[in-house]
């Protein structure tokens, strides 16, 4: 499949170079600058820079990228501000989706990826955070950003029929793409101080006032006209998700792994082969999906949403084949637990939840009320641990940005725990434990919960039931 990138401008001339210079061509098959009239070099720079120019005279964000899509040559278009914020290096992970058939449009995330400190202005964070809460709730379509550096397929593209020519022209992409059911992933992104000059929309009061009303307004224009293909009745208008849309107090969060051959509970091998490894982890993982579905909004019990941090990122279609409808997907890129447990607990805090939770995956025996226990305790306390047998602890919930509580911890030892609560100590924070748990980490835990299942009602943990039955 062919790619177009598409690069709106207005006297970009400071950062433009920067950004054509920055564009993995190797992946890459045009650039097309669509110029809305500048009147400094930035049009000698896009063809000195290899870029196809067309003039657009028709000022407007969306009509740039309107006339951009109709005129490329790609079957992918990827839609690039000139500013040099986004980071053209992510541009092979966002076309993954789209090329491996998984997605019709990859929508780049920059709170699941890394925003460089003083590159996105309050006005601008708070304005894209209501937005995505707005379409979470009211389109039913769990994405965290809406930032415009995306990928999308130029056929289906040209059948939402754009109407939008200015500053709403991402957000409607995004509304009417969910409204047609689309296959829509997110992809992080890194995001980075503006390369040069001065941003258009939130470098100014009057841009940022402009961009604000033309998004919500458009969030709100195809929700009374449209009929959702996503689950929904089709003949069934959207306004009565307007009486139920709300933001639970709390997120529960699964830190998950796509099971795979070679990477997935390896330690168990032997006396467990290597494909017994994967399809017990699957088995775990599909119980601990469903044992906290219970608790969570979607499941009829108000109060908690269901998120799950996706390793590695690319793996959305897995995860969204075996989670409940409405489930947000956190894709993440990380070095160690530590890191990926900062991200992904920042980035629902930063959604507005009050609570977050995170959870292992391979935990489905776990009793229920351990959890509920966790979301209690966080009201007189700034952190809660799971504490597991083995060292380590199998949940940890917060209600404030703690970034440092897990910096200089020997992941996978013995000694997790201990370090973590000294940490949190030495930052005079107020922590509680809950029941002492156990992870599935030796062959004795595999024969503990397949003993622990007599016990169990037989309506829990049916893939492990399943899976014991088979080995």
């Amino acid at each position: 499949m062919q790619v177009s990138i598409i690069i709106p401008t207005i006297n970009e001339e400071e950062s433009l170079g920067f950004v054509l210079s920055s564009i993995p061509m190797h992946i890459v098959d045009e650039i097309i600058v669509v110029d809305g009239g500048s009147t400094d070099d930035t049009v000698a720079i896009a063809e000195t820079g290899g870029a196809r120019v067309i003039h657009e005279p028709r000022r407007g964000y969306g009509q740039a990228c309107a006339t951009g899509a109709e005129k490329a040559i790609g079957d992918i278009v990827v839609f690039l501000d000139a500013d040099g914020a986004d980071d053209p290096a992510n541009l092979p992970q966002l076309l993954e989706p789209i090329l491996s058939g998984d997605a019709d449009m990859a929508l780049g995330s920059r709170l699941a990826g890394e925003i460089e400190k003083g590159a996105m202005p309050w006005q601008q964070y708070f304005g894209n955070w209501l937005s995505a809460l707005l379409i979470r709730l009211l389109y039913r379509l769990p994405i965290t950003d809406l930032s415009p550096f995306r990928a999308v397929k130029k056929s289906k593209l040209l059948e939402l029929g754009m109407t939008e020519m200015t500053y709403g022209w991402p957000t409607e992409m995004i509304v009417k793409a969910a409204n047609a059911g689309w296959k829509i992933r997110e992809i992080p992104v890194n995001y980075h101080k503006r390369y040069g000059g001065q941003s258009k929309i939130s470098g100014t009061l009057r841009g940022t006032v402009l961009a604000t009303y033309f998004i919500l307004s458009t969030i709100f224009k195809y929700l009374f006209n449209a009929k959702s293909q996503r689950g929904r009745d089709a003949e069934k208008p959207l306004i009565d998700s307007l009486a139920s849309a709300r933001l639970s107090h709390s997120a529960l969060i699964i830190m998950a792994k796509e099971p795979k051959l070679g990477s997935t509970k390896t330690r168990l091998c032997p006396p467990l082969s290597l494909e017994g490894a994967v399809r017990l982890y699957e088995a775990l993982l599909l119980d601990t999906i469903e044992m906290t579905e219970k608790l969570v909004g979607i499941d009829g019990n108000d109060g908690i949403d269901l998120a799950i941090a996706i390793t590695p990122p690319e793996s959305q279609g897995y995860f969204e084949s075996i989670s409940p409808p409405g489930t947000l997907q956190l894709p993440v890129t990380c070095a160690d637990i530590g890191e990926c447990l900062t991200k992904v607990l920042g980035q629902l805090l930063a959604l507005g939840y009050k609570k977050v939770i995170a959870l292992n995956a391979d935990g489905p025996s776990l009793p229920m009320e351990f959890i509920q226990d966790a979301i209690e305790l966080l009201d007189k306390n700034d952190l809660v641990f799971g504490p597991s047998e083995d060292g380590g602890y199998y949940l940890i919930g917060m209600k404030e940005k703690t970034p440092e509580i897990f910096t200089g911890i020997a992941w996978s030892t013995s000694q997790v725990l201990e370090q973590t609560l000294a940490k949190a100590e030495s930052l005079g924070l107020k922590v509680a434990l809950t029941s002492l748990w156990y992870d599935i980490d030796t062959f004795a835990d595999i024969e503990r919960l397949r003993l622990e299942l007599a016990s169990i009602p037989s309506d829990r943990l049916i893939h492990c039931r399943r899976y014991f039955d088979e080995n």
